[in-house]
């Protein structure tokens, strides 16, 4: 995953990184970081955590940066759980399974991020 990794950076640094932000395409870097037997969530995360290179997504794009910057309107948790019910009684059953396979047959790293996530918005 180093080598990824490196070659992250390296993409990166060749397009101004880190005196400015710099995005990638979404879709195509979770898919070359699969097709090298690893999940993507990890490699931001481990760049976050030894590289101080923090991310987040924006439509397709990614976008890196050096600052961690707080993306978005904070939104009251009560009104994040009546979006959520709102969506889910709007789902069919087979989405709502669906939806359950896919958390089921995430990896430990990535239910990890997902409750690290809901832990920042402060709904878990």
């Amino acid at each position: 995953m180093k080598d990824f990794i490196d070659k992250v950076i390296e993409t990166l640094n060749a397009n101004g990184f880190p005196n400015k932000r710099v995005s990638l395409p979404t879709e195509k870097m979770f898919e070359a970081a699969d097709n090298k037997g690893f999940s993507f969530n990890t490699v931001l995360n481990e760049m976050r955590e030894k590289n101080q290179i923090h991310s987040f997504i924006e439509g397709e794009k990614i976008i890196f940066s050096h600052e961690h910057k707080e993306e978005g309107p904070r939104v009251p948790k009560e009104d994040l759980f009546k979006q959520a019910q709102d969506m889910m009684s709007q789902m069919t059953p087979e989405e709502l399974q669906k939806m359950q396979d896919t958390i089921m047959n995430m990896s430990p790293e990535q239910k990890e991020e997902l409750m690290k996530k809901g832990k920042d918005l402060g709904i878990v």
